[in-house]
């Protein structure tokens, strides 16, 4: 069935975030610098005064100093831990300031449309871009209303893009639509395709196909099957020679593709080596050894049955 690809609203884990824009940060990693140099001394002097409380006490014990002097030494203390923690609330506050100058996605997706251009004047709320979520997406396409009842949701479906030739992408059917397309007498069908990478995006042409039960399905391997341009062909031995044989492929099963048209099924199939022959080449058919170990010939069987000096 032709369709095409598009997103739609649906709960999934946000991936990696990325970047999508960057504000002027020279200021802010400057201004930085300096309330962490601040934070530092508050450190250093906090330390001081800790030595010194240290060795008021000392001295209190030896009737050296009053107790005045000794509460006003802890009273030194309490403001040096309230000038690191103000330095310190400085600090992060201004890395969290330049963490807001870096614009990173909250979805896995692609921008659709910017809306800022670098030099504008922003203020916060306004918006930059709009993103669409494209690490799942959805090919829909329409089946008539004589094989609808055929599709069934949660079944498997293979996804071919025009823009990747020779190649599916695995899916589900995620929602037969209840929705009559009149004109074509058909119904709406959603494919659900995880996209990792971000390489599908909406608008690109597919083709959706169908997995169901086959009966009295030709398969082979896909290992016969060769590809030039947008035709699928074998190599099938007739005669002495090579025949090139175009089919029609449907769906893969496993390691092997089922051919609709283009073998009966009674031709012999080039599987190994096709790669390197051209139609008209020359070949002889042999019988390959069963599989498994080798086995020896039966004379050399008989000789190693028999006893050392006979």
């Amino acid at each position: 069935m032709d369709g095409g690809i598009r997103t739609d609203s649906i709960a999934i884990t946000p991936a990696t975030l990325k970047l999508i824009a960057e504000i002027d940060d020279a200021n802010h990693r400057l201004a930085l610098v300096e309330l962490r140099a601040a934070r530092q001394r508050a450190r250093a002097t906090l330390s001081e005064e800790q030595r010194a409380w240290k060795r008021a006490q000392e001295l209190f014990e030896q009737n050296i100093i009053s107790e005045g002097d000794l509460v006003a030494r802890r009273a030194a203390i309490e403001r040096a831990q309230a000038d690191v923690a103000e330095a310190g609330a400085r600090v992060e506050r201004a890395e969290s300031d330049l963490a807001e100058l870096r614009i990173v996605a909250p979805i896995p997706g692609v921008v659709t449309e910017q809306l800022a251009y670098a030099g504008e004047f922003l203020e916060r709320g306004d918006y930059l871009a709009t993103m669409k979520r494209i690490d799942l997406v959805f090919a829909v396409c329409t089946v008539n209303e004589r094989h609808i009842a055929k599709i069934q949701e949660g079944a498997p479906a293979l996804v071919e893009v025009t823009g990747f030739p020779g190649r599916s992408f695995e899916g589900l059917v995620w929602k037969v639509v209840p929705d009559v397309v009149v004109s074509s007498r058909s119904f709406p069908i959603k494919v659900l395709l995880p996209n990792p990478d971000l390489i599908l995006t909406p608008g690109m042409s597919a083709r959706v196909s169908f997995i169901r039960a086959l009966e009295d399905a030709l398969l082979i391997s896909k290992d016969a099957v060769l590809q030039d341009g947008d035709e699928h062909y074998v190599l099938v031995v007739e005669g002495e020679t090579a025949t090139r044989r175009p089919v029609e492929l449907g769906a893969a099963i496993d390691d092997r593709w089922h051919v609709r048209s283009g073998l009966d099924g009674s031709e012999s199939v080039i599987v190994a080596g096709n790669e390197d022959l051209d139609a008209g080449t020359a070949v002889q058919v042999v019988e390959l050894p069963p599989p498994g170990p080798p086995t020896l010939p039966d004379a050399l069987k008989a000789d190693r049955a028999a006893p050392a000096g006979s």
